[in-house]
């Protein structure tokens, strides 16, 4: 269990101007197994979110989450499920990196949850989120994991896109993790940072000065078995600070980068070294 906050002053306005042109999305995926073959049993789209689903594998479903509104702002809601039933192989990915801009008032809110049933195999890679200076926004993630599936669930950030100059100054940037086997909580995780990023990340006990940043979370009945081949593929990683534990079933591994492009290649390596972590195409642009 972690948790992690840094703040510096930051006022929190209640008052949006624009809260009745924001956002809001809604998506709910099942995926089951039908004559061997992992197909769609239930799917909901509503508002700016919507599921493509390419071919890239017979042996297993992929969906492709593709936000139509061009990004998240402030005020955006945000609401996901996604489901693999017992014995479905099942990929859940973006289209593309998603873009966090500034709130001038609510803060944008991204709900997802996950479960993996018995015997499934699970690979949650969304593409990295780029939140841009003044943005809010707070994330929740709720995972429910049957003690014989696997489960690989990943999560990078990048502040700002450093080939543009950009820079953050200022944000307010909550994450809530909870993963849960059998019903019963494994790991808690809380991040919270608020005010100038800069400043807050440029001490070696925070972020040494680092704006990109992964999380990687495997489940699975032989987590513990693949400790020592992950920390020997994170050795060989360039430019990126990377550290894994293991304990109850489960990995997780945390990733410091002074560039998105090098967190972005060290995140594959680790990822595509596990059992079940083929990315999908989207992930090699």
């Amino acid at each position: 269990m972690y948790a992690a906050v840094l703040r510096s002053d930051a006022d929190e306005p209640d008052f949006d101007p624009l809260a009745s042109v924001r956002s809001r999305g809604v998506l709910a995926l099942s995926a089951h197994v039908q004559d061997g073959v992992t197909r769609r049993l239930r799917v909901r789209e509503e508002g700016a979110l919507r599921m493509r689903f390419p071919p890239e594998s017979p042996k297993r479903l992929d969906a492709v989450v593709v936000n139509v509104a061009g990004g998240m702002a402030g005020g955006d809601v945000y609401d996901c499920a996604f489901t693999a039933q017992a014995g479905a192989k099942l990929v859940v990915t973006s289209a593309a990196a998603e873009k966090v801009y500034r709130a001038l008032g609510a803060p944008t809110r991204c709900d997802v949850r996950l479960r993996a049933e018995a015997g499934s195999t699970f690979l949650f890679a969304p593409q990295e989120a780029i939140l841009f200076d003044r943005v809010r926004i707070h994330r929740r993630y709720d995972i429910d994991v049957d003690p014989a599936a696997r489960l690989i669930a990943l999560d990078a950030v990048i502040l700002g896109r450093a080939a543009m100059g950009e820079r953050v100054n200022t944000l307010v940037w909550r994450d809530a993790w909870r993963l849960r086997r059998d019903g019963k909580l494994l790991w808690a995780d809380a991040t919270r940072v608020e005010g100038d990023a800069e400043k807050l990340l440029a001490h070696s006990a925070t972020g040494a000065g680092t704006c990109a940043f992964g999380t990687l979370v495997y489940a699975a009945p032989d987590a513990a078995q693949h400790i020592e081949p992950l920390r020997e593929v994170l050795r060989c990683v360039k430019e990126c600070e990377a550290a894994v534990t293991s304990f109850d079933g489960l990995l997780v591994a945390r990733f410091l980068a002074h560039e998105g492009y090098r967190l972005r290649a060290a995140l594959i390596a680790a990822v595509t070294s596990l059992p079940g972590g083929a990315l999908p195409r989207s992930w090699s642009t």
